[in-house]
């Protein structure tokens, strides 16, 4: 029998936490297929790319390709958030699965430039966008997901859960990706062994679908389509409509924690390698500790958004990121044997920020939520996120401290958005 709608006294059930592990099963395996491809751009570039060009364009070209899959993202979930809104979360959750999967075993079985010529970059090229907008319509149908099967009082700990099991997926990839480098030689990499992590995402993706099968509609879905309240407008428009201060805030919310994640955690080791000049080896180990708490602390940030409502713990959890951002830019340039430790408390600060996406949730009526919270994550996760390496590593040779100064700018919006929504009861309340 499917669940009940959950009262909002109830403490998380043992379904509900299955349905949140399955959630972030999904979630975390794309984002493992989606970012697996930039730890594997050497190789890319070799397979795919013609042989006589530079190797650095061909590697420029291969980043390209990578940076369109961020920005097919917010085409990708408003689309699919449409769907989401009119025929539900479920079935619109299932088809993400499947689109991914079958993009990412695409790429590990499509030939390269020798056999294709130049049809093989521009196939690699429609598979990235079909990745981008399959991830774009899986992670904000993953939050709103998880939380519709929660109490309103819980869907901070939902959020929180939900952004800390996703995030898993890098450290899977940063760690596939080592697998592969120790276990296969280098000239067998750049013939066939890259293929590998592609061809274990498609698996993985195929046997998450078949295990979220058993999963039910969210209870909020449910009683929308029951008392005939879903929307009989297109969500989009409605949503540029009538809420544009809710996207506005949602953005701002949720600006925050994805800045950590993009500049702690996919570019942590870089930036340890430019900054530190800490080996590459060392990078990568001082970067996958960093974003295991990252993860650890997003659940314990869902918790305190349910406890002291998401208008000051916005503002406080903000504020203590910055914290531990200046002690990991700063206080290292006078403490640098402290460059690990400090790093690693910045990257859990950055995941006290994870359970700011129940603002996204809590920001739009039900009947529109999927393309609400859909279009306001994109924004920030493909916009936003796909312009900060850029931005970042352009400015890095002349301006050492951008990371802090662009971190500080996404944790001074969360402080704006946490006092916008000011201070009301904590979830559930009332």
């Amino acid at each position: 029998m499917p669940p009940q709608p959950p009262k909002q006294d109830a403490a998380l059930t043992r379904e509900q936490m299955r349905t949140l592990a399955l959630t972030c099963l999904g979630g975390a395996l794309e984002l493992f297929d989606f970012v697996i491809f930039v730890y594997f751009v050497p190789a890319l570039a070799v397979a795919f790319f013609p042989p006589g060009i530079p190797h650095w364009l061909a590697q420029l070209q291969t980043f390209v390709v990578f940076a369109v899959g961020f920005l097919a993202r917010p085409f990708g979930g408003v689309v699919l958030a449409h769907f989401g809104d009119r025929i539900g979360r479920k079935r619109t959750f299932a088809f993400t699965v499947s689109l991914m999967a079958g993009a990412t075993m695409g790429i590990a079985l499509l030939p390269p430039y020798a056999v294709l010529g130049f049809a093989a970059p521009l196939l690699l090229c429609l598979l990235r966008i079909v990745q981008g907008i399959a991830v774009g319509g899986e992670v904000a149908g993953g939050y709103l997901f998880g939380a519709e099967h929660v109490a309103d009082s819980h869907r901070g700990r939902a959020c929180g859960f939900v952004a800390g099991g996703m995030s898993v997926g890098v450290l899977v990839g940063i760690g596939v990706a080592t697998l592969v480098h120790h276990v296969v030689p280098e000239a067998d990499i750049l013939t066939w062994g890259w293929r590998i992590p592609f061809a274990l995402g498609g698996v993985l993706g195929l046997v998450t679908l078949i295990l979220r099968r058993e999963l039910h509609e969210t209870p909020v879905f449910r009683a929308l389509e029951e008392s005939g309240r879903l929307s009989v407008r297109l969500p989009f428009g409605e949503v540029l409509r009538s809420h544009r201060r809710a996207v506005l805030l949602s953005v701002g919310a949720f600006w925050p924690f994805i800045a950590h994640f993009v500049v702690l955690c996919l570019m942590g080791p870089t930036l340890l390698q430019s900054l530190y000049h800490m080996s590459a080896v060392d990078a990568l180990g001082a970067g996958s500790l960093a974003t295991a708490a990252f993860i650890l602390a997003a659940p314990v940030s869902g918790h305190l958004f349910d406890r002291m409502g998401p208008g000051p713990a916005l503002v406080l959890l903000c504020l203590l990121a910055l914290v531990g951002d200046s002690l990991f830019l700063l206080g290292t340039r006078t403490a640098p044997d402290l460059v690990l430790p400090l790093f690693i408390l910045a990257g859990a600060g950055g995941g006290l920020v994870g359970g700011a996406s129940v603002v996204m949730v809590r920001a739009f009526p039900p009947a529109i939520a999927y393309t609400g919270v859909s279009l306001s994550l994109n924004i920030v996760s493909g916009i936003f996120a796909g312009l900060t390496p850029i931005l970042i590593s352009g400015l890095l040779p002349w301006l050492p401290s951008v990371p802090l100064y662009y971190l500080a700018a996404a944790c001074l919006s969360g402080v704006a958005a946490g006092l916008a929504l000011g201070r009301p009861a904590p979830m559930g309340a009332g």
